[in-house]
């Protein structure tokens, strides 16, 4: 079954708050590395993983330097 665009972002939402420990973040396209100190390089592979895991992609190592905002990882999912 396809995901609709709202469930990949509520996807991936609950990895973001996961791996950024922020229980109470509202993910949008927009949020970046640079509105959260919390989005270091650890936090970058934890997303890239979870998120791998969650939609049954790959992520390739090119791209995930390329990583800035949420939306550039879910312009990457199917």
């Amino acid at each position: 079954m396809t995901m609709t665009t709202e469930e990949k972002h509520a996807r991936l939402q609950e990895i973001f708050r996961e791996a950024l420990d922020l229980p109470d973040l509202r993910l949008t396209e927009d949020f970046s590395v640079a509105d959260c100190p919390a989005w270091d390089s650890v936090a970058t592979v934890q997303i890239v993983l979870a998120t791998e895991a969650a939609f049954n992609v790959r992520v390739p190592t090119e791209k995930v330097a390329t990583l800035h905002r949420a939306g550039d990882l879910l312009a990457l999912l199917p």
